[in-house]
């Protein structure tokens, strides 16, 4: 589980990277959203996935 979200959450960030670039804002930038996408996806996954867990134990 945990790598299919941090496989899918990369894969996200990758797209928001790509269209920050096109949009024409900075690379700085395009690696700021690329990380917060990719983290955030994982770190939510993870977290229901924690929960779902906890509740069918």
């Amino acid at each position: 589980m945990a790598a299919i979200s941090l496989i899918a959450g990369s894969v996200l960030g990758w797209l928001c990277a790509a269209a920050a670039l096109l949009t024409g804002a900075l690379a700085s930038t395009a690696l700021i959203v690329f990380l917060t996408t990719s983290l955030g996806f994982a770190a939510t996954t993870l977290y229901v996935a924690s929960l779902r867990i906890q509740t069918n134990t």
